[in-house]
């Protein structure tokens, strides 16, 4: 599903960058990010007063990176 909600993506050391959600099924989201997610990383998407999501990154392409969640969610939608 298309959406758009602006957030963090926090990495295993702590350090935040920017995302934007652009697609979010129930096992995942894809991201736009200006940083370099590592493929296989345990990260936390924060979004705003949705809150944290714990995934892991699947993939990582340019700008656009593929999240699978690894924890309960609720929908971003």
């Amino acid at each position: 599903m298309a959406v758009r909600h602006t957030g963090r993506l926090v990495d295993s050391e702590g350090v935040e960058s920017e995302v934007t959600v652009i697609d979010i099924s129930s096992e995942g989201c894809r991201v736009q990010t200006d940083g370099s997610p590592m493929i296989g990383e345990h990260v936390r998407l924060r979004v705003g007063r949705m809150g944290d999501y714990p995934c892991q990154v699947r993939w990582a392409l340019g700008n656009e990176a593929g999240l699978v969640f690894t924890g309960p969610v609720e929908t971003l939608d």
